[in-house]
């Protein structure tokens, strides 16, 4: 992780393989018919934060961030279309032995 050289409060949009599969099944419904969605999890990650569940050191930092949205993307739409997460963050997944 420390090769990506990103900024450790910078936060990424993650999303589980079950709701990957939950998305495709909602689309074979039709519901997101002429739509283009991001499918993620509820809370955004961040790079420090993912270091820490994997167990790798990762430096903290009092440095501004220059670009906080990069990695981000918007999850709404698909909520509004009838999305609805099973492994809502990170955390659930690892709670749940999901990782």
């Amino acid at each position: 992780m420390a090769n990506w050289k990103w900024h450790p409060a910078q936060t990424l949009d993650l999303v589980h393989h079950r709701d990957i599969a939950a998305a495709v099944e909602l689309a074979l419904t039709g519901a997101l018919d002429g739509h283009t969605v991001n499918v993620v999890d509820e809370s955004p990650t961040s790079i420090y934060e993912i270091a820490q569940i994997v167990s790798a050191p990762y430096e903290p930092s009092a440095e501004p961030l220059d670009d906080p949205w990069k990695g981000r993307a918007d999850g709404a739409l698909l909520r509004t279309l009838g999305f609805t997460a099973t492994v809502p963050t990170v955390y659930h997944a690892q709670r749940d032995g999901r990782l």
